[in-house]
């Protein structure tokens, strides 16, 4: 039936084009909505950069809604995947270039980039009416989400990924090449560069509700300073760049337009979003439907939340034991990371409130690994989604990565200064916490780094006897379930073998530092050749 239907088609345009009296037959349709046809006011370019948006969550769930957090979390040693999923590849360092998941990242990541190559072609090229301020504005988002796609390409397949910077126009432009060492950091920097020029700070875009959780000039310059601390890994083999690292977060600091919030788990719910510590965030939706049916939606507190057993938890990727144990007595942090003994306690959808106990013997296997509370609600949804959004970077990443600089040029005193600031959060009474947690009356007894120094213990192998290694081991902490620790273990490393330690223990090789091009893609492009996972 398909094939009649597109002879008739083809015979009516034939006949049509040899009685028509006029070549070069125009066949647009008029009402049909195009690129090339759709961006012709202002209102119009606004929408240029919502599909950019739109990438992060993910299209083709290979986003922060589901993927992302698999492809982040599994490879460092803070994550197992639990016996729920065998095989699963992500933290074996044997992931197949056939793999889905990988592959369903690589595409939503690649939406991103030809969704902000469209956006700034659109925007730069626009001769309508438009307010300076504005056209800025937008320019400044589709830099920033470019360079973000382009960050998450090279952390997760390396730097010789393609590097495309216009929309697509011919069919060869369907079939790019590789990229040369150094191009793609180096446009990276260009467009966090050009978005910290061109965008807001957050006190002045977030006047307007409709621009609450947008990308600002906050963003771009924290992002700029991960970007130059990331460089041993997305420009392999390259220095940090602490001095430009540095200067880009004194800028965040000295806006004055963040601050920490005074109890950490407000990081991680749905009633704190966009708070005073957010510098980006992934803005997720729960709609009334799920498996397909929202488009903006995470289904990260299912899938690697509560543990298997209890309220119907799919529970594939679990915090380790030695997570567990890097957190110090008396962190108050630890109860509010995990599901764990003697931490909080989880309501099922029944109604049934359940402990630890409760979920060890409901338990299978893997007694030994934990849950992530971070980012699950305490109540159990009736969906299998939910909308918490995803924080991305915080204010504590700033001063956590500012006393990583100071400390690299020799300020000590500065860089203490930093790191005490995050520790004597942690140690906040936290009021809306559950009742029978011992830190909502009375505050943490976590000391401050003199104190630390002075005890000079070893947590899981590392002696906490110098800055760095109490750096590493806060980072590790405040940010568990964060998508960092991997990748501060690979830029550590490439610079001090010893970072790589518990990697290798776990049967990493530098061949596994990045996950292999699909499959698919190098079928269909064959300008493109893979990365080491390929060979």
């Amino acid at each position: 039936m398909k094939n009649i239907l597109r002879t008739g088609i083809r015979f009516v345009i034939l006949i049509t084009a040899l009685s028509s009296c006029k070549p070069n037959l125009d066949l647009v349709n008029p009402q049909e909505l195009s690129t090339d046809t759709y961006y012709k006011t202002a209102d119009q370019l606004e929408g240029a950069i919502i599909p950019a948006y739109q990438a992060l969550i993910g299209r083709v769930q290979g986003g922060y809604a589901r993927s992302f957090y698999y492809e982040l979390l599994a490879p460092g040693d803070d994550y197992n995947h639990t016996f729920k999923w065998e095989p699963m590849y992500q933290d074996t360092y044997n992931t197949p270039a056939s793999d889905g998941m990988a592959a369903s990242s690589w595409k939503d990541m690649w939406n991103g980039v030809f969704s902000a190559n469209l956006a700034i072609d659109r925007i730069s090229n626009f001769t309508g009416s438009i307010d300076a301020t504005r056209k800025n504005r937008m320019l400044g988002e589709a830099y920033f989400l470019r360079g973000l796609f382009y960050m998450h390409l090279e952390e997760l397949y390396g730097e010789t990924v393609p590097l495309i910077v216009k929309p697509v126009t011919s069919d060869k432009d369907y079939y790019p090449t590789n990229a040369q060492k150094g191009q793609v950091y180096a446009q990276i920097i260009s467009d966090f560069q050009k978005a910290s020029d061109l965008l807001p700070v957050r006190s002045q875009l977030y006047t307007t509700a409709a621009y609450i959780g947008r990308a600002t000039k906050g963003a771009a310059q924290a992002y700029l300073a991960k970007a130059y601390l990331y460089r041993p890994i997305l420009e392999l083999g390259q220095p940090a760049n602490f001095t430009g690292a540095e200067a880009a977060l004194k800028s965040v600091i000295d806006s004055k337009e963040y601050d920490l919030v005074p109890y950490f788990k407000d990081n991680f719910s749905d009633k704190t979003e966009n708070n005073a510590e957010s510098i980006f965030e992934i803005q997720m939706h729960n709609g009334p439907g799920w498996l397909g049916d929202d488009m903006s939606d995470s289904w990260r507190w299912q899938e690697i939340g509560m543990f298997d057993g209890t309220g119907g938890a799919w529970w594939n990727l679990a915090p380790n034991k030695k997570t567990y144990d890097e957190f110090e007595p008396g962190d108050p942090r630890k109860y509010m990371t995990l599901w764990c003994d003697n931490g909080a306690k989880y309501t099922q959808v029944d109604g049934t409130v359940t402990d630890y106990n409760y979920w060890m013997s409901k338990l299978a296997t893997n007694k030994n690994l934990y849950g992530t509370r971070k980012y699950c609600p305490d109540v159990q949804l009736a969906d299998f989604d939910d909308g918490i959004n995803d924080r991305l970077i915080r204010y504590a990443d700033v001063y956590l990565m500012y006393a990583e600089c100071l400390n690299e040029k020799g300020d000590v005193t500065g860089a203490k200064t930093y790191i005490n600031k995050v520790r004597a959060r942690a140690n906040n009474v936290v009021p809306t916490e559950q009742p029978q947690l011992w830190y909502q009356h009375s505050p943490g007894t976590i000391p401050d780094v003199d104190a630390l120094l002075a005890q000079d213990i070893t947590i899981n192998g590392i002696r906490l006897n110098t800055i760095k290694n109490i750096i590493a081991h806060e980072r590790y902490v405040e940010f568990a379930g964060e998508y960092v620790r991997y990748f501060d273990l690979l830029r550590w490393g490439m610079a001090d073998a010893k970072w790589l330690d518990p990697l290798k223990s776990i049967g990493w090789t530098t061949r596994a530092m990045y996950y292999p091009f699909p499959q698919s893609e190098l079928d269909n492009n064959k300008n493109l050749k893979g990365n080491a996972m390929n060979n």
